[in-house]
C-alpha cells in the first residue's frame, strides 16, 4: 500500500524520521491514530457489534462446556454477533472460572475489533481483576497495551506491555519491546524506548534489525546523541538490503546533520538521495527537505523524483526547464517521463507528442520499445483510433523484426484489430506471427485465435483447418488439448461426430487436470461445465483418513511402524512455532503466518517429509490453511508425485488438504442462499485467497473472496448489513463470503445464469463480460476465448481445474 504523505512543514523535522519509520511499517491496521504500532497486523477492526440484524442459527446447540469454543471459532469468522451470544451464555451459566475468563476475553476482543475502547477496558479490567490466576493474563495485558496506545494513553500502553513481557517472558519479546519502543517514544520518553528498542534488537526474531536500528537512531537524535545517531545510520547503510533504505538513510542522516548545524554536509546527503534513489519516497523528502534549505539539484533529477512520488504537475515542470536549457544535449529520458507525466494526469494529446518526439529520435533508450506500447495503448483505449493503435506497433515491427517485444506486439496489434471487428486484419496479423515466426511459443496461439475467429463468424472449415494447423504447431500439452477441444467443437458442427468424439478423447488425455483436458472430458460425458455432483458429502471422516495416510508416509519414507505422528513432534520445541503459535492467540495472524511460513520453507529446502506431514495437520487444525496446503504439496513432492499422480498414488487425506471444506459452516448456507453448488463456492474461494481471510492484493481487494472496497460498499448497500459497515468488514469471512457469493449471484442473474460470465464479471468487471458475452452467445467456450484479459481468463481455468478436483474428492462417483 502507498503511504500516506505528510506535509513536510505540519510535522517537526526532528520527529519527522521516525513519524515515517512508524507510518510506513504500520499499513495493515486502521488508520485512525496519529501514529500507529509499527508491525502490527491484527485482523482490522470490524463495525461495532453486537447490534447486527441476524444471528445465525446454532444446531445443535452446545453444551456451557463448548460455548467458548463455539465462540471462539464465531470470532475467528469474523460472527460476531454469534461469538458475542456464546460467551455471554458462558459468563452467565458457567461456574467454571478458566471458562469465565475466556469467554471475559472473547468479549473484550469483540468490543476491540468494534473499536469500542472504554468497553474494552472495562472488560479486560474484569478479566484481570476476577481471574488474577488466568493463563490468559498475558494476552489481557496485550490487548490493553493496544487499546491505550489507540486512545493516546501512550504511558499506561507501554506499562501494559511491561506486564505482558513480566508474564510471558521469551515468547514474544522482541515484538513487544519494540511496541514498549514506539509507545515509550510517543510519550517523549526517549530514554526508556532507547532501552526497549536495544531490547528488542536483543532479542531473537525472524529478519534483521535494519528497522528497529534505524528507531533507534531517530530516539538518539530526539535525545541529542547526534554521534550515537549517525554511526547506527552508518551501520544501516553498510548492509541496507536496497534502494529504498540507503534513501531513508540519507534523508535522516541528513536531518541529523541539519540538527547539528552542519548544513552542507546535510544537503550533499539529500541531494544524494534525490540522484540516485529517485524511486524512493524519501528521496522526494529530501528533495523538499533540500529546497527548503536553498539547495540546488538538476531539473532531469527533480523532474523523476517528483514523477515517482507522483507529483505529476511539478514533474512536468521540472521537466520542461531541463529541456530548454538543454534542447539537444540530453538522451531522451525528460520526454518519456514527460509523456508519462502527461498520460497519468490524461493529458493523451500531449502525451503522444512527447512519445513521438522521444520515438523519432531516442532509439538506443531501454525505454524507445515500451514507448511504442504506450503510444499504442493511448490511441486505442483513450482516442479510439484503434487502425492509428495497431500501425504503431506494426510500425514498431518492421523497423525492429527480431526483439523480443516483436511477437508481442504483432499478438497485440491483431487483438486491437479484433476488438475492433476488423476481423479480416486480425487474421492477417495473426497469420503473420506464424509464418514469420513459426518456431515461438506465440505462433500456435495465432493461429488458434484465427479459428476462433472463424468459428464466431460461422465459417467452420477454415476454423477446422486454423485448428489443425494450430495443433501441428502447438508446443506444450495444453496448446494440444486445446486445439483437440476445438477440432472436436467444430467437427461437430460440421456433422462429424465420430471426429469430434476422437478429438476429445485426444484432447482429454493430453494434460490430465488441465482446464482444456478437463473440458474435452466434459464434452464426451455430454456434461455441462461446473455440473455439481449428483450428491456430496460434505463430511468425510477426517479421522480414518489421517490413519491411513500415517500408515502411508511410514510405509513410504520408510519410518518405523511405531513412530508417533501425532502432533509436531521434535518441532513443537522450535522457536517460529512458539512464537506463531502465540502471535495467533493474540490476533496476529499475518505475523504467526511469516514465523510459521520460515518453518516451512526450512523443511522444504531440508526435504524434511515428516516434519511437513506434521506442521501441515497443525496449522490446518490451527486454521491457517494456505501454509497447511503448501505444507501437505511439500510432502508429495517428497515422494515423487506431481499434480497429476497425487490422486491416483497418494492417501485422499492430501487432497483433503489441500483442497479442504474450510470455512463450510459459512459456505454452505450463503451457497445455498444464492443457488450455487457449495463446491463451485469452494473453488472460487480457494483460487481467490487459498482460504486465507487476512490477506489483502497489490490490486486492493480483501479476505477470503478478495473484494475491492468499493464493490465492498455496494454489497453492504444492497443488503443493508453489516451495520456501520467499513472496508475493513471485507477481512471478515462472515462478512466476505456473504458478500461475494451475493456479488457473484448478481452477475449469474445478469448473464442469465452463465457461470463463465458470471466468474469474469467477478474478475474483470461486469462491464467487460457484457462484451464478451455479446461476442460468443451462449457457447461457454468461446466466450472464455473472447475474455480480452490473460488473467480472467487463467481466473475461469483455474477455477474449473479446481471445481473438478472438488466435484471428484466429495461428489458421488459418476
Amino acid at each position: 500500500m502507498k503511504t500516506f504523505r505528510p506535509s513536510t512543514r505540519s510535522v517537526p523535522r526532528l520527529i519527522l524520521g521516525l513519524w515515517l519509520v512508524t507510518a510506513i511499517t504500520a499499513c495493515s491496521i486502521l488508520p485512525d491514530l496519529p501514529v500507529i504500532p509499527p508491525g502490527w497486523t491484527l485482523t482490522p477492526s470490524p463495525s461495532p457489534t453486537p447490534e447486527a440484524t441476524f444471528t445465525p442459527t446454532i444446531t445443535p446447540t452446545p453444551p456451557v462446556t463448548a460455548r467458548v469454543s463455539v465462540g471462539d471459532k464465531a470470532l475467528f469468522n469474523g460472527d460476531y454477533d454469534s461469538a458475542f451470544q456464546q460467551y455471554q451464555i458462558v459468563l452467565q451459566d458457567s461456574p467454571d472460572p478458566l471458562l469465565r475468563a475466556s469467554a471475559k476475553l472473547g468479549e473484550a476482543r469483540i468490543f476491540f475489533e468494534s473499536g469500542r475502547y472504554n468497553e474494552t477496558l472495562t472488560a479486560l479490567q474484569a478479566l484481570i481483576n476476577e481471574f488474577p490466576d488466568s493463563p490468559y493474563l498475558g494476552r489481557a495485558y496485550f490487548l490493553q497495551g493496544l487499546v491505550h496506545y489507540r486512545l493516546e494513553n501512550y504511558p499506561a500502553a507501554a506499562d501494559s506491555w511491561q506486564t505482558y513481557l513480566t508474564l510471558r517472558p521469551g515468547y514474544l519479546d522482541a515484538y513487544v519491546q519494540e511496541l514498549r519502543g514506539d509507545a515509550l517514544y510517543n510519550a517523549r520518553s526517549y530514554s526508556a524506548a532507547l532501552d526497549a528498542y536495544t531490547a528488542a534488537i536483543q532479542a531473537p526474531s525472524l529478519g534483521d534489525d535494519i528497522t528497529l536500528d534505524l528507531k533507534a537512531a531517530s530516539t538518539n537524535m530526539q535525545m541529542g546523541d547526534y554521534d550515537s545517531a549517525l554511526a547506527l545510520y552508518d551501520g544501516i547503510t553498510a548492509r541496507a538490503p536496497n534502494d529504498y533504505i540507503k534513501a531513508q538513510v540519507l534523508y535522516e542522516s541528513g536531518l541529523v546533520n541539519q540538527a547539528q548545524g552542519q548544513n552542507e554536509a546535510a544537503l550533499e546527503k539529500f541531494r544524494l538521495a534525490v540522484e540516485n534513489y529517485p524511486l524512493s519516497y524519501y528521496s522526494y523528502l529530501s528533495l523538499v527537505a533540500l529546497l527548503d534549505a536553498g539547495g540546488t539539484v538538476g531539473e532531469l533529477d527533480r523532474g523523476l523524483v517528483d514523477f515517482f512520488a507522483e507529483q505529476y504537475v511539478v514533474a512536468i515542470a521540472a521537466f520542461d526547464r531541463y529541456l530548454e536549457s538543454n534542447p539537444a544535449d540530453h538522451d531522451g529520458t525528460a520526454y518519456y517521463y514527460r509523456a508519462q507525466s502527461r498520460r497519468n494526469l490524461s493529458f493523451y494529446d500531449e502525451a503522444l507528442l512527447d512519445y513521438e518526439t522521444f520515438i523519432a529520435n531516442y532509439p538506443n533508450h531501454p525505454n524507445w520499445g515500451d514507448a511504442w506500447g504506450e503510444k499504442a495503448f493511448i490511441e486505442w483505449s483513450q482516442n479510439g483510433d484503434y487502425t492509428r493503435a495497431a500501425e504503431t506497433l506494426l510500425e514498431f515491427v518492421s523497423i525492429v523484426p527480431n526483439t523480443t517485444l516483436t511477437t508481442d506486439y504483432l499478438m497485440s496489434a491483431a487483438r486491437i484489430y479484433e476488438r475492433d471487428a476488423q476481423y479480416d486484419r486480425a487474421v492477417e496479423t495473426w497469420a503473420r506471427v506464424a509464418n514469420e515466426y513459426p518456431g515461438t511459443a506465440q505462433s500456435s496461439n495465432a493461429v488458434f485465435l484465427m479459428g476462433i475467429i472463424y468459428y464466431r463468424q460461422g465459417n467452420f472449415s477454415s476454423a477446422l483447418d486454423a485448428f489443425n494447423r494450430s495443433l501441428a504447431l502447438s508446443l506444450s500439452a495444453t496448446d494440444q488439448a486445446r486445439a483437440n477441444l476445438w477440432i472436436g467443437k467444430t467437427q461437430q458442427i460440421l456433422g462429424d461426430n465420430e471426429a469430434a468424439l476422437n478429438a476429445w478423447r485426444a484432447g482429454q488425455n493430453l494434460d490430465s487436470g488441465g482446464y482444456y483436458s478437463e473440458r474435452a472430458r466434459d464434452m464426451l460425458m455430454e456434461r455441462a461445465p461446473f455440473a455439481p455432483p449428483k450428491s456430496a458429502n460434505y463430511t468425510p471422516d477426517l479421522a480414518t483418513e489421517r490413519n491411513d495416510a500415517d500408515a502411508w508416509i511410514r510405509l513410504t519414507f520408510n519410518l518405523t511402524p511405531d513412530t508417533d505422528l501425532n502432533g509436531l513432534g521434535p518441532l513443537g520445541s522450535d522457536v517460529r512455532v512458539i512464537r506463531g503459535k502465540e502471535y495467533w492467540d493474540l490476533g496476529l495472524y499475518e505475523k504467526a503466518r511469516l514465523e510459521f511460513e520460515s518453518l516451512r520453507t526450512d523443511l522444504e529446502t531440508s526435504q524434511d517429509a515428516v516434519g511437513s506431514y506434521r506442521l501441515a495437520n497443525y496449522l490446518a487444525e490451527l486454521g491457517l490453511y494456505r501454509s497447511a496446503i503448501f505444507a501437505a504439496r511439500q510432502v508429495l513432492t517428497l515422494a515423487g508425485l506431481d499434480e497429476h499422480t497425487e490422486s491416483m498414488m497418494a492417501p485422499p487425506y492430501f487432497s483433503r488438504i489441500r483442497y479442504g471444506l474450510y470455512y463450510s459452516e459459512l459456505i454452505l448456507p450463503e451457497s445455498q442462499k444464492n443457488g450455487f453448488d457449495p463446491l463451485f463456492t469452494f473453488s472460487v474461494i480457494r483460487q481467490e485467497s487459498l482460504f486465507e481471510g487476512f490477506v489483502s492484493s497489490s490490486a486492493g481487494a480483501h479476505g477470503l473472496m478478495q473484494i475491492v472496497p468499493a464493490t465492498g460498499a455496494q454489497i453492504a448497500s444492497e443488503l443493508g448489513q453489516p451495520p456501520n459497515y467499513t472496508d475493513n468488514d471485507l477481512y471478515r469471512p462472515y462478512v466476505s463470503v456473504m458478500f461475494g457469493t451475493h456479488y457473484l449471484a448478481n452477475n449469474l442473474r445478469l448473464f442469465g445464469g452463465d457461470l463463465y460470465a458470471a466468474l469474469a464479471a467477478y474478475n474483470g468487471g461486469p462491464g467487460n463480460a457484457l462484451e464478451w458475452k455479446n461476442l460468443s452467445g451462449d457457447d461457454p467456450d468461446l466466450f472464455l476465448e473472447s475474455v480480452r484479459f490473460e488473467e480472467t481468463r487463467n481466473y475461469i481455468r483455474n477455477i474449473y481445474e479446481i471445481h473438478i478436483v472438488y466435484r471428484r474428492l466429495y461428489g458421488a462417483a459418476e
